[in-house]
């Protein structure tokens, strides 16, 4: 299957769902869960909360625990004129990648930003001063960018979320955050993992279930040139945005596929997950992100090693998986990255009939805020 190709489900727009199922007077839990064995070709429609009806004693569940940070910041350069910055993926050194936009589009190295004090929801409440240092530029577009004060504070009450356009309005900030996760770094919610409450690891883990964390901060999905338009449309700038000549990237060509994104992945995980898969346990990977972290760190073998760096990956039909026996994730549109990914992992066009004949027809709800799958 491949982006060109006739799309083999059409999903109504009522489909995409704009509040969580908390919203609604339910609690995360209680999405929806398809469960599809690769083996057999069987569909069962069940609720999130019989999660540990489909894993066991054994398997170990491997999360990203990155933390979505509010990251875009208004504010003016040193010649007066609106800039914006979305800032992502932080460095050991305490820079931060940034992607910049502003009304006079040419940028140079140790330019100083000053950005308007916010509270993290745009209402400008709890004020707080925050600076930015140009550092260098990294690729067209994409700047390394000091901050003053230092540290994710600040972007808690400086900044504001990066949201998908689908959802209409900002989401509550704490609906648009998984339940475990704890290293602040991402701009965007690895939401496969969105439906698990406390209660329900909990239940897991006194199965027997194994839970490992990584770490891979979702950052510029999109290309330079259309974050930039994102960005440009969102602080009301009208000029050019970028330098002439910027050259469009992968992600502009071939749509939502990720550009390079931070990941890490520690000993005690690596240990976690070789010791289960050698006991014949199942690594049940929690979303994509997961997904492009593990296969990037995965030998021929099936063995996992520590490491943090930066992955590229993409993965298509033809991949040979190394590090996965049970897959999570949500519902996806028939021309995305995610669904590339997850089909190939099926094989053949089984899953995009799936979706057209088991999941659309049942209203199952789609993306960040909507229903599960599990693939076995």
């Amino acid at each position: 299957m491949t982006r060109d190709a006739e799309p083999a489900y059409t999903v109504p727009p009522e489909l995409v769902a704009k509040q969580p199922v908390e919203a609604l007077g339910g609690a995360r839990s209680d999405a929806r869960m398809v469960v599809v064995d690769r083996r057999n070709g069987a569909v069962e429609h069940r609720r999130f909360f019989e999660l540990a009806g489909v894993l066991g004693p054994g398997d170990v569940l491997v999360l990203n625990n990155s933390r979505v940070l509010p990251s875009v910041l208004r504010g003016t350069d040193e010649r007066g004129h609106r800039v914006v910055v979305q800032v992502y993926s932080p460095m050991e050194d305490g820079s931060w990648h940034a992607q910049v936009v502003a009304a006079e589009p040419d940028r140079r190295a140790g330019e100083e930003f000053t950005f308007d004090g916010c509270d993290g929801s745009g209402r400008g409440l709890d004020r707080v001063r925050l600076s930015g240092r140009l550092v260098r530029e990294e690729t067209p577009g994409e700047w390394r960018i000091v901050l003053t004060p230092p540290g994710p504070e600040a972007l808690e009450r400086a900044a504001t979320l990066f949201y998908p356009h689908y959802l209409g309005s900002r989401p509550r900030p704490e609906h648009y955050q998984n339940v475990y996760g704890s290293r602040p770094g991402g701009i965007m919610l690895p939401s496969a993992g969105r439906h698990f409450t406390p209660e329900l690891l909990r239940q897991l883990t006194e199965l027997g279930v194994a839970v490992a964390e990584v770490t891979l901060d979702i950052g510029v999905k999109w290309g330079v040139v259309r974050l930039a338009t994102w960005l440009r449309e969102t602080a009301g700038i009208t000029e050019p945005v970028l330098p002439e000549g910027t050259a469009r990237t992968p992600a502009d060509e071939r749509g939502n596929f990720p550009g390079a994104e931070h990941y890490d992945v520690s000993i005690e995980t690596a240990d976690t997950i070789n010791a289960r898969r050698r006991a014949g346990g199942r690594v049940v990977v929690c979303g994509t992100t997961v997904m492009r972290t593990l296969e990037t760190v995965t030998d021929d073998a099936g063995r996992v090693w520590p490491g943090h760096g930066w992955t590229r990956l993409v993965i298509d039909p033809g991949h040979r998986f190394r590090s996965c026996d049970a897959f999570m994730t949500n519902l996806h549109m028939p021309t995305s990255s995610e669904l590339q990914l997850t089909a190939s992992l099926v094989g053949g066009d089984r899953l995009p009939e799936i979706y057209r004949t088991e999941i659309v027809p049942r209203g199952y709800r789609f993306y960040e805020f909507g229903d599960s799958m599990v693939i076995v």
